[in-house]
């Protein structure tokens, strides 16, 4: 882990290079801007669990394919950042809550849909260059799923898992009740950026 954190620390600073660059519209504020994150979906939907989650409606077609293998069968909500190939988990209550329609994106784009809020909206974010069809030279980046930034009632920083240490991760709490969960080892210093930001 201890060499993985450079890494992490160095994606979060050409995340935020890049959105406040190309993303942000004049005199908006970047509250958190999630890094990719590789691998699957979890989501426990009225208490029923689809584990790797496959989008119920039509995403961006994203270029090449997941290479991660498919994550065991037997995971459950307390420990799911225990099986490494699980990048996200969401809990809704019915299909057409927040957290599944940023699910859908999650899963449909393959670790390159990136969940981004500022203080006017939230977002999924795509770089344009993993979407098939697009020119970056024109556009950077294309964003779906834009909601005005009132349907985050919080972004924190939570530790999951049985393993030891557990795993930190950010947790993004709607105003309908749903959430999603993404890996992060900088869960710590993100949330509390973000809430300096609010």
């Amino acid at each position: 882990m201890e060499h993985t954190l450079p890494m992490a620390e160095s994606v979060d600073e050409v995340v935020e290079r890049e959105l406040h660059q190309y993303w942000l519209a004049p005199g908006e504020r970047l509250i958190i801007g999630c890094p990719p994150a590789h691998g699957y979906v979890g989501l426990l939907l009225d208490g029923e669990l689809a584990l790797p989650y496959a989008p119920a409606r039509e995403t961006p077609a994203v270029t090449g394919k997941p290479r991660w293998p498919l994550p065991a069968p037997d995971v459950l909500e307390a420990d799911w950042t225990d099986d490494p190939t699980i990048a996200y988990w969401a809990v809704a209550r019915s299909a057409d809550q927040t957290a599944v329609r940023i699910a859908d994106h999650l899963a449909g784009g393959h670790g390159e849909a990136r969940l981004t809020l500022s203080d006017r909206r939230l977002a999924v974010v795509y770089p344009a260059k993993m979407l098939e069809g697009e020119d970056p030279a024109a556009q950077p980046f294309r964003t779906f799923e834009e909601m005005p930034s009132g349907v985050v009632r919080s972004v924190s920083a939570q530790y999951v898992g049985r393993s030891f240490p557990a795993r930190p991760v950010l947790r993004f709490v709607f105003a309908d009740g749903s959430a999603v969960h993404q890996r992060d080892l900088l869960a710590v210093t993100k949330a509390t950026r973000a809430d300096s930001r609010r």
